[in-house]
């Protein structure tokens, strides 16, 4: 039932007090979720305690919520926001740095899942050319090509214009296809 409804229709049944289309959002968003908070955050109790938490207060707030054309990227500003929150009283100014630094962004959960050979040496290839690149050009790279965000939600989600979330995704393409000779067989089989 739920599943044919457009992102808008959706949080309109949550706003108007439906349970269950909270439950389906929380199914199909939880994975998404779960990798980026792990990406901003190692704790893995930390991130699950930070997703409950947001949806408890979506359920609690639902009333005052704003109508939303994107689930996906309202949910994942939220818990970005959430995670922050949550490490406020233990926060260094340089442990967020630290941890983006070793933030892995090219991973995909359903990629890593893959058990052919073939394609999870291409997949090694992909990471270690990925790695490469600093953390902000992979955060960018993630969240347009793994999480499905258009550049202008990357943009807000990262807290950068638009024009400044392209020039790192510019940056970011430009030393992949650099480094193309080692990926060749892998964007066969990437699905764009």
């Amino acid at each position: 039932m739920y599943a044919s409804l457009n992102d808008k229709e959706l949080w309109i049944k949550v706003v108007e007090g439906d349970k269950d289309a909270l439950s389906f959002i929380y199914t199909q968003h939880f994975p998404a979720l779960f990798n980026y908070g792990m990406k901003i955050h190692a704790d893995e109790t930390i991130v699950k305690d930070c997703i409950h938490d947001l949806f408890v207060t979506l359920w609690f707030s639902r009333e005052r919520l704003s109508i939303t054309d994107t689930i996906r990227f309202y949910l994942l500003a939220s818990l970005k926001r959430n995670i922050l929150r949550s490490l406020k009283p233990l926060y260094v100014p340089s442990m967020f740095d630290q941890s983006m630094d070793r933030a892995d962004f090219s991973t995909n959960p359903e990629q890593i899942i893959m058990g052919r050979e073939s394609e999870r040496e291409q997949q090694q290839k992909l990471v270690k050319v990925i790695n490469q690149l600093p953390r902000r050009q992979q955060e960018v790279l993630h969240l347009r090509y793994f999480q499905g965000l258009d550049t202008k939600e990357a943009a807000a989600l990262m807290s950068l214009s638009v024009n400044a979330t392209y020039v790192l995704l510019s940056q970011a393409l430009r030393f992949l296809k650099k480094h193309s000779d080692k990926l060749v067989t892998l964007f066969l089989l990437w699905p764009f």
